[in-house]
């Protein structure tokens, strides 16, 4: 069973100077993202680690690369921790959604959990496949792990283990490169903080 899980949102990525609905769209890191990478390869390094979980978008695979260079191990991919998948609106300016499309925009805003962008997921589909990959991970693997993930996927995770729903999960801060420290107590529960 696993003790505690250092819970990583990969580095910074290039979205064209635009906000924008990136989901599972395979964006690599920029400089500045491989840069906080090597860095929390640092700030890894000396710390003890018995395995890394990754999603295997690039920018994670990246992000846990240059991890697993510094701790001189191997990352293991998980397909369910993939960022959410936002269909048609891939890789698309909120703006142009917004201006293009007010009222699906509008049933977004009013439903979060349950909306689903045309042939993509809502937050609930990913809560449940991020969930369900999350414990098959720490009830298989054991002592301190590290999983390399997204903004989304980390907020579902985080959402659940400290009991914020999912319509309030964007207080939950989640910049690039960020480490969160989730601790598994003997009586089942879990803390958090966040640390870089």
């Amino acid at each position: 069973m696993v003790e505690k899980v250092y819970l990583v949102r990969h580095g910074h990525i290039d979205t064209g100077g635009e906000k924008r609905y990136i989901g599972q769209t395979n964006l690599p890191l920029d400089a500045l993202g491989l840069e906080q990478a090597r860095s929390l390869g640092d700030y890894f390094q000396t710390i003890p680690i018995d395995a890394i979980f990754t999603s295997p978008l690039k920018r994670s695979l990246q992000t846990s690369h240059m991890i697993c260079l510094a701790k001189n191990m191997h990352y293991e991919s998980v397909e369910a921790l993939c960022e959410i998948d936002m269909g048609d609106w891939e890789n698309v300016e909120i703006s142009y959604i917004k201006s293009r499309y007010p009222e699906l925009y509008a049933q977004r805003g009013a439903n979060l959990e349950y909306f689903k962008t045309p042939h993509g997921e809502s937050f609930h589909d990913l809560e449940k496949r991020v969930k369900t990959a999350f414990y098959e991970i720490i009830n298989t693997a054991t002592g301190t792990i590290i999983i390399v993930a997204h903004a989304g996927v980390n907020r579902m995770i985080l959402s659940h283990i400290l009991g914020i729903s999912i319509k309030d999960m964007f207080s939950i801060k989640q910049p690039y490169a960020s480490v969160n420290e989730l601790i598994h107590h003997e009586n089942g529960q879990w803390t958090s903080k966040k640390i870089v």
